[in-house]
């Protein structure tokens, strides 16, 4: 399983990005994320595409069984589900394994006590709210 932003455990920082342009400015070593639902799906997928033309790791935000299948075309390192959306979490996992679709899937999670919930689920792995916040990591 996958854990994003625990302290106890070494993860690439994840940077906000609202336009292409912010990518250029952005460390090599960091992945750039951005949530679909601030842009319309034009500008989101142009987003992503460029990140995949560019080779940029990328995640993002998604809400939807669409979201995940034209944004998975474009071979994000994450795909990520916010907790309005997590009673879905495991229809999109099966979809991800059953096309074999080079994404993981990440679940938000504000605290520890979430990791055993996501991981009976069979979810690829969860973020910490903090890491997507920018926000140092408070966990134990």
């Amino acid at each position: 399983m996958i854990i994003i932003g625990h302290k106890a455990i070494a993860y690439s920082s994840f940077v906000k990005i609202t336009s292409i342009d912010e990518i250029s400015s952005t460390n090599q070593s960091c992945i750039v994320w951005f949530d679909s639902s601030t842009f319309t799906q034009e500008e989101g997928l142009e987003l992503a595409k460029h990140c995949c033309e560019y080779e940029v790791r990328y995640a993002v935000m998604i809400y939807t069984l669409s979201d995940l299948l034209l944004y998975a075309a474009l071979l994000p390192q994450y795909l990520i589900i916010p907790k309005s959306v997590q009673h879905k979490a495991k229809q999109y996992q099966a979809i991800i394994e059953h096309y074999l679709l080079d994404c993981k899937l990440l679940c938000v999670i504000k605290s520890n006590a979430q990791l055993a919930k996501i991981a009976q689920m069979g979810i690829d792995g969860v973020i910490f709210k903090q890491v997507l916040d920018n926000i140092p990591s408070l966990q134990h």
